[in-house]
């Protein structure tokens, strides 16, 4: 009879406790803005709510490349002493990026020709502080996951949906526009991230990250510079598969499509959201901690199986039976969220797998892999939309398409992620032991 092994057993209860933790807060979170859906929909016009979408979409796109994927290396580093520099380059550099932009902005805004409309000029002058405050929620967050700090996280994560929500319906009730909007999601992320900083940065160590000398932040980027070549690009790629395929499948089936395929994908992949990647949050943290090579191959697999029958199963399930609740729960107008939920699950069933894993390609230094990856499963992506356009498939049709050929790409992408990283641990117990691991050198 096999024995469990003790350490693997006692590590992976409290993975649990903690990823429980943080997504029940992030679900709770999540729900308030939820519940107050009705509410605010009766504040806002829907013209508000497009302005809305549209700035949320820039900045979930650029915020969190505007550190060029800086953040990513704090997984990285060996210890908190090796990671406070990266932090300090990672700040600096999505403030010199959104600097940069607000600059452009300016020089480029002023030849725009007509009048904008308040709300539109309003939206261009206030999308820079979303993009630095877009790039501070990932790089904090990173930082919170590099120290262990995840009560710290679950806090913020509850604390940023909720407070957004109280400012949204807060300043419907005084103005009822789109810059009320963006003013208060500015707000609650200036909250996540200042409070995740003053609960993990101690005092002696503000100076180091907020003033460092331009010589260390030299030697960073240099020591880094993997990942602005590969893992930037290739977190471009995946926000660019989140978030462009609703604009190319309006332009091509009309906007009515593209409003059905933005509030599918909302509840088809809020699992991953919620459960997912608060798994791969405490699964990175436990791996940055120093666990074992077994220990960490044995939580690999439990996390494996854990994101198999908790989130993969029940995305399938519930996008089997959409297309009968869509109508009933929804309205008639929105039968067809159903169908496109349904088409959605396959991949998102898919990035519900993949998503724990992904720093793994940053811990273990396979930046050039986790591009390729990315890479491959973008191109198949927009290569089945535009199949789609070009055989005059239907809008269904060509979700089912492109969801199918995305969830192929993402479940090789996880072979080869997982195929390497067992590769590494074996490397890894055959390294005799040493007394000073080297510094990373990328």
């Amino acid at each position: 009879m096999r024995i469990a092994n003790p350490k693997s057993s006692s590590l992976f209860g409290p993975l649990v406790r903690k990823a429980a933790g943080l997504s029940s807060m992030t679900a709770v979170g999540q729900m308030t803005f939820v519940i107050a859906l009705p509410l605010l929909a009766r504040l806002f016009t829907p013209a508000d709510f497009g302005l809305f979408t549209v700035y949320l979409s820039i900045v979930n796109i650029c915020g969190p490349i505007a550190g060029m994927k800086f953040d990513s290396a704090l997984y990285q580093a060996p210890s908190r002493e090796h990671a406070r520099p990266i932090l300090a380059l990672a700040i600096f550099t999505i403030g010199l990026v959104s600097l940069g932009a607000a600059a452009l902005l300016g020089v480029f805004g002023a030849h725009l020709p007509g009048a904008l409309a308040p709300a539109s000029a309003a939206l261009g002058l206030l999308t820079p502080a979303g993009v630095l405050l877009a790039g501070l929620w990932s790089t904090t967050s990173a930082w919170a996951v590099r120290c262990n700090a995840i009560s710290t996280l679950a806090i913020a994560r509850f604390l940023q949906p909720a407070t957004m929500t109280v400012l949204q319906v807060a300043a419907g009730l005084v103005d009822h526009s789109a810059v009320s909007l963006i003013a208060a999601h500015l707000l609650s992320h200036t909250l996540y991230s200042g409070f995740i900083l003053w609960r993990t940065l101690h005092a002696s160590e503000v100076r180091e990250v907020f003033f460092p000398p331009v010589s260390q932040l030299v030697s960073q980027a240099g020591k880094n510079r993997m990942f602005p070549m590969f893992v930037m690009p290739a977190n471009v790629a995946s926000q660019l598969v989140s978030n462009a395929p609703p604009i190319l499948l309006g332009s091509l089936f009309g906007a009515e499509v593209a409003g059905q395929y933005g509030m599918a994908y909302r509840l088809i992949f809020a699992p991953i959201a919620i459960v997912s990647l608060s798994l791969g949050h405490v699964f990175t943290s436990e791996v940055c901690s120093g666990a074992k090579t077994r220990a960490v191959k044995a939580l690999a697999s439990k996390i494996f199986l854990v994101s198999l029958g908790l989130v993969c199963a029940p995305i399938l399930l519930a996008g089997a039976l959409a297309p009968s609740f869509a109508a009933p729960l929804l309205g008639a107008k929105w039968a067809a969220t159903g169908q496109i939920a349904f088409a959605l699950s396959v991949l998102a069933s898919a990035q519900a797998l993949a998503t724990p894993f992904v720093e793994i390609t940053s811990i273990y230094r396979f930046q050039m892999l986790r591009f390729k990856v990315e890479l491959q499963t973008g191109a198949l992506v927009f290569a089945a939309i535009f199949i789609g356009a070009n055989m005059q498939m239907s809008a269904l049709a060509t979700i089912w398409l492109m969801s199918t050929a995305g969830a192929a790409g993402t479940l090789i992408g996880l072979a080869l992620v997982w195929s390497a990283f067992r590769r590494k641990l074996a490397n890894l117990d055959s390294e005799p032991t040493v007394v000073t691991p080297s510094p990373a050198t990328s």
